[in-house]
């Protein structure tokens, strides 16, 4: 098959964009992920898709008489409409996407790196040059969608994608995902979305004494299973991971385990350490000899289980190599949340670092995620619980009611379930929320929906095991929530 050529000035010819790749030996378009100073209205221009069913090759053009000649001339006759806005000539924050023609492969393939289409232009039979197709960033910017490429090697063609669908239905088929190419305008400006889930787990002690953790496996199975469905974006688990250690650290190894769905599903998450989960709770649940308190800061085996290198949202710690004291941040209903991991009892300087993590992230919306806050009957813990440090009503007075961006405080430790709100000193209200069941038959979660649109959050209390929602007043829906935006 001869490779396309029309009549029109190279300015225009150009304008094509086929879903080239380099063969898989090739490096890789190295990607920026700063924002690019350029000007989004002038990536304007549609880049249409059209395939040639007898060989599967696509091309990619911002010239529409081209894509029309293509399908009555060269068989390109399966039209998939435009697949991502470009710009026809160069600007601020633009580069050239090269466009090269193989006649052996009869494909036409496109690339945004200069020494990648000279390799396959000397080296890997792509002969013609076509100069450039189009014009695209290397660099993401909030106005465009990444471009990534799918290889066939059956079929010996490239392709592109940019939504998760897209995506999806080539992956499903064969074709391999060869990452980010380049970033690209969407034909229109996607919806946003406005509703998401995080999950909050309570005290999982009883859980993990004997192997396997069935109810904690098949909770945190069930979340990955439903992440689509319930656009889940982060979990929490409020404290008492395990009841106590022992010589084998068996708890912390079926913990350890079962959380490994979470790590190969990628979902972020963060564990806070309760008192079950230091050295100051010993086997059958009494206290460990020695210094109550220096055993409760020692976390020594939670964190070998549990190590930093786990929490893929992670922003920062207290004490370096601890989970204990940190803070991570995730994106979801189009703004910015900041979960603050806070120790049990708080010490002094954990509540000060805490501080300046706060005020150096204003625009974030922030949940707090600690072991004691609420006791059963809603109000905040007056005690440091015998043996720890500040109250949890010293950490609400000296920190969380200080800062305006505080939306939720999650706790479990004691009771079942409470709701509690308070203003803080800037007039934003605190959604305080208990969740501490210690049940023996089910695997009780909390699922938390945000709708950032209508300034809303709903909760239940449901139990993936049981397919049954909590009916005692755990379940409600708030309204006129003011979030950060």
């Amino acid at each position: 098959m001869r490779h396309l050529r029309t009549s029109v000035p190279v300015a225009l010819l150009g304008l094509l964009a086929a879903c080239g790749g380099p063969v898989e030996s090739q490096p890789e378009v190295e990607i920026a992920t700063t924002e690019s100073a350029l000007n989004c209205d002038s990536m304007s221009r549609a880049v249409h898709h059209r395939i040639k069913p007898a060989n599967e090759d696509s091309l990619y053009t911002l010239n529409a008489n081209e894509a029309a000649n293509a399908a009555t001339t060269w068989g390109y006759t399966e039209d998939r409409g435009v697949a991502f806005l470009a710009a026809a000539s160069t600007g601020t924050g633009l580069s050239p996407v090269y466009r090269i023609y193989s006649p052996s492969r009869q494909e036409h393939f496109w690339t945004i790196d200069e020494a990648e289409r000279n390799d396959l232009m000397q080296n890997g039979g792509y002969t013609t040059d076509e100069n450039v197709g189009f014009y695209a960033s290397k660099t993401a910017a909030s106005c465009l969608v990444p471009v990534y490429r799918f290889s066939n090697t059956t079929l010996r063609k490239h392709r592109f994608a940019i939504t998760e669908a897209q995506r999806d239905a080539l992956a499903s088929t064969g074709w391999v995902n060869q990452g980010i190419k380049f970033y690209a305008a969407p034909e229109s400006a996607p919806p946003v979305d406005t509703k998401f889930t995080f999950a909050v787990i309570p005290d999982t002690q009883n859980e993990v004494l004997t192997t396997p953790p069935t109810r904690l496996t098949h909770r945190l199975q069930w979340l990955v299973d439903n992440r689509s469905s319930l656009d889940l974006r982060f979990v929490l688990h409020t404290g008492d991971v395990v009841n106590w250690d022992t010589p084998d650290h068996i708890q912390y190894v079926r913990a350890s385990e079962a959380t490994e769905i979470l790590d190969a599903a990628g979902l972020p998450y963060v564990y806070a350490i309760g008192n079950h989960d230091t050295a100051a709770v010993c086997p059958g649940g009494s206290a460990c000899p020695g210094n109550v308190n220096a055993n409760l800061r020692d976390t020594t085996t939670f964190n070998a289980h549990f190590p930093l290198t786990r929490f893929t949202a992670l922003g920062g710690v207290y004490e370096p190599g601890k989970i204990d004291n940190s803070y991570h941040t995730f994106s979801a209903g189009d703004l910015d949340w900041l979960v603050l991991n806070l120790e049990l009892w708080a010490r002094t300087g954990a509540v000060d670092w805490a501080k300046t993590v706060l005020a150096q992230h204003p625009r974030h919306n922030v949940i707090i995620n600690t072991h004691s806050h609420l006791n059963g009957s809603g109000a905040i813990e007056q005690s440091n619980g015998g043996y720890g440090n500040n109250s949890p009503q010293y950490v609400f007075d000296q920190l969380i009611k200080q800062y305006a961006n505080v939306r939720f405080v999650f706790s479990g430790h004691t009771g079942n379930a409470a709701y509690r709100t308070s203003t803080g000193v800037h007039g934003n209200t605190i959604h305080q929320i208990l969740t501490s069941y210690h049940e023996n038959t089910s695997n009780l979660t909390r699922l938390v929906e945000v709708d950032t649109a209508a300034n809303t959050f709903s909760t239940r209390v449901y139990s993936p095991m049981t397919n049954a929602e909590k009916q005692d007043g755990s379940k409600f829906a708030i309204s006129n929530v003011s979030w950060v935006r």
